[in-house]
């Protein structure tokens, strides 16, 4: 069973403070289509940068009536147990999920987790660009909202799906021989 999930952020940097604003992610096995959902806006108890505004159109105003992330980071972790986690550009929402965490960021030690994006590179070598909306188009997967965490996710779902198809075509059929993100 796999978890993809997403988040929204204040900003790029969570060693300079800024936080999750908002969680979207989505369980589903190799032979069903996507299940349960987890979707939550955050009060990151701190402004959202203007460039992160920009690409997320996440306002002061959505998040202030949220739960703050310690009020619904338990959930989130209890929602990914037992899961492989996928993410596009892992990294990046990796990085998020261990500053949330902190102390108790060895909870990610038992997952196993694989970066979408990095692959979608190696498998795709001839697309132009590689940003989470233009690999959806290239794969003919419609896009209908990006840079929100519940659609984002359920968008790297779908493009996922397709990795696994292409890597089972070339002979990958199991999850530990899928290079993880470290």
């Amino acid at each position: 069973v796999f978890t993809v999930f997403d988040f929204e952020t204040t900003g790029l940097f969570p060693g300079t403070g800024d936080r999750i604003c908002e969680i979207g992610a989505v369980r589903f096995s190799v032979n069903s289509r996507t299940g349960m959902t987890f979707h939550s806006m955050v009060n990151p108890l701190r402004s959202i940068s203007p460039g992160a505004f920009r690409v997320n159109r996440i306002t002061g105003r959505m998040l202030k009536d949220a739960p703050v992330i310690g009020d619904i980071l338990l959930g989130f972790v209890k929602f990914i147990k037992g899961t492989v986690l996928v993410a596009y550009n892992a990294g990046f929402d990796v990085g998020f999920l261990h500053a949330s965490l902190g102390e108790n960021s060895h909870l990610l030690n038992d997952h196993y987790i694989i970066d979408a994006l990095a692959i979608a590179r190696r498998l795709y070598p001839g697309f132009r660009r590689y940003s989470l909306s233009s690999v959806a188009e290239s794969l003919d997967i419609s896009v209908l909202t990006e840079h929100r965490a519940l659609a984002d996710a359920l968008t790297t779902a779908k493009v996922f799906g397709k990795e696994l198809k292409a890597l089972r075509a070339r002979g990958i059929v199991r999850v530990e021989d899928i290079e993880p993100f470290r």
